[in-house]
Formats: structure tokens, sequence, C-alpha cells
């Protein structure tokens, strides 16, 4: 079994949001709170057409909100309907945006952090010792902050990865309930590429390339059945049967 097998069969399966709301809500709710998270994307582009001045960074920051906006738009009405290629899409994405939102909030920290430690260095030969004294309170409150925003920024990634988890075993759960489907109707199970194989509809064009390459990476965790494990669909609960667990799987 390879690394990366073993590390996505331990990836968290959440059965719902905090135990307290179901998935699918739990899913429209985190997806609604990064639509506003990434409304700032469509006002920064605003803020370019009245000249205001942007660095690179909040120019690239600024063009990939909109850019997942753009998505979330898309893919947000497909979470009741359960389609399993926009929910796949969207648990990407939401994994995705979690780890480029902790990239660019640690390159806007040190980029902070340069240019208040250049600001705030005075030049030894004009700061008398009366002056340093005065700048250690200052110090002081600044280190404060920092170990407080590094707590909080840290507590809300946390947050976010296990938000992705929650849209991840969503994902999941849309797709194990359409090989149920499947089963239900006397298909037989595509053991690699599920509800994208080649003779299913979503496997058709290139919506099916991209399913095959979604699905592909971690493939047991979003189609292999574990034991004892149980479907839902149409309101019914039944047991998976084994002719829907991958072939070859224990």
């Amino acid at each position: 079994m390879s690394r990366l097998t073993r590390t996505c069969l331990r990836v968290p399966r959440p059965k719902s949001l905090f135990g307290l709301i179901s998935l699918q809500t739990g899913t429209e709710l985190i997806s609604l709170a990064l639509v506003f998270n990434k409304v700032t994307g469509f006002y920064g582009i605003l803020a370019i057409l009245t000249g205001f001045q942007l660095s690179a960074l909040q120019l690239s920051t600024y063009i990939y909100s909109l850019a997942v906006l753009v998505a979330l738009i898309f893919l947000l009405p497909h979470i009741r309907k359960q389609s399993p290629f926009e929910a796949l899409a969207l648990a990407w994405l939401y994994a995705a945006d979690t780890v480029i939102n902790a990239a660019y909030t640690i390159a806007f920290g040190i980029s902070w952090y340069s240019v208040n430690s250049v600001s705030a260095t005075p030049e030894a030969d004009k700061v008398d010792a009366g002056a340093r004294s005065n700048t250690l309170p200052r110090a002081f409150s600044a280190a404060e902050d920092t170990a407080m925003s590094i707590v909080f920024i840290s507590f809300a990634t946390l947050i976010r990865v296990y938000f992705t988890f929650v849209v991840m075993s969503f994902a999941r759960q849309v797709i194990q309930r359409y090989l149920h489907l499947l089963v239900l109707d006397a298909h037989v199970l595509d053991d690699q590429n599920g509800p994208f194989a080649l003779d299913l509809p979503d496997g058709q064009g290139r919506r099916g390339q991209i399913g095959r390459f979604m699905i592909s990476i971690c493939r047991r965790y979003w189609l292999a059945v574990s034991e004892g494990e149980e479907w839902s669909g149409n309101g019914h609960s039944r047991k998976a049967s084994s002719s829907a667990t991958l072939a070859g799987e224990v």
C-alpha cells in the first residue's frame, strides 16, 4: 500500500458539522461563508478602477478571490442537487483554497512584519537613552499584539481545515449515494472511475476527463466503502453491497 493511499485512508470523515448539522446543510453554510470572504476580490477590482494603488501581492489576492467567487457561484446550486461532479469540484476547490489562503496569510504576515520592523528601528546615533526607554513599552505592546494575531490565525486555520474535511465528506457522501443508485439499477461499477466511467453521463467529454482526474487523487477515500458503512438515498438507508466495494479491496 502506497504512502498516499495510507494517508488518504486516515483522512477524517465527519458525519455532520459540529455534530449538529447535516453534511449538506453544513457544506452550504461553509460555502456561503467562503462567498462572503471572496467578495473582497470584487471590491479590490473596483479599487483598481478608481486608481487606488495596490501591491503585486494585493492585486494577485483580489484576482484570485474573484476567480474563486465565480467558481462558487457556479457550484453552490449543485449542493442541493447532489451532483457528483460539482460536489467533488467544490471539495477540491475548498481544499485548495484553504492551502492558498494560508500561503497568502503567511506572505502578508511576512510583508507586514518587514515593513513595521524597518519603520520601528531607530538609528542608533539619533536616539538618546530616554527615547530608547520610551520605545520599550511600544515594543512589548507590538509583541503582545503579534502573539494574539498568531493565536487567532492559528485557530482560524484549524477551523478552515475542519471545514475542508466536512466539505470533502459531503462530496464523498454524494458519490457513494450515486454509486448506490447504480447498484440498484444493476449497473456494474467501475472500480477506478466511479461516477466518471466512460459509459456514464458524467464520464463523457471534458467533464468526464476532469472528473476522472479529481477522483484519481485519493481514489480509495472517494470510492471505497468501509465495512459496516451505510449508503443513504431517496430517504432510505441500507447496507452497501459487497459488489459496490472496490475490486481487490478488503
